[in-house]
């Protein structure tokens, strides 16, 4: 048997992992992290798409998208359709109030081209790449 050297960070460091994990199975699947929905962004050689799941909210007029040249945004808000006071539930799970949600963009985009729609909970948004920009993929670090 070898003795080793005490780390007590390694071991502070696996405890936090550990209890990360116990709080990912604790919260609910939609809207983590205070109502942030769930994102997909992909690229073509000539824009940025991204793929929000919003789902439960009823009106497109009920979501704002910012977008600046290296960043997106989108915000809203999940209302109840239905009228109930706090102290009527018994069990409650989903999501109600304002959410936001910030990507940095890996390319510089053009904010006043972009063009969004909305149906069935999936919120799209097309982001056109700047001319400097346009086929050029992000830089890859390789994994060693």
């Amino acid at each position: 048997m070898s003795i080793r050297r005490w780390d007590p960070l390694s071991e502070l460091s696996s405890i936090r992992e550990q209890m990360n994990r116990m709080w990912d199975f604790l919260r609910p699947v939609t809207f983590r992290d205070g109502g942030a929905p769930r994102i997909d962004l992909h690229q073509t050689p000539d824009e940025l798409i991204a793929t929000a799941e919003l789902p439960g909210v009823a009106s497109k007029d009920d979501i704002e998208i910012h977008v600046t040249p290296d960043s997106l945004t989108i915000r809203g808000e999940l209302k109840r359709n239905y009228d109930a006071r706090d102290e009527d539930f018994i069990h409650a799970e989903r999501f109600v109030g304002r959410f936001s949600r910030t990507l940095p963009l890996p390319v510089e985009v053009k904010p006043e081209e972009a063009r969004a729609s909305y149906e069935n909970g999936l919120l799209e948004i097309h982001l056109p790449k700047t001319e400097v920009n346009r086929g050029r993929q992000p830089y890859r670090v390789p994994i060693q």
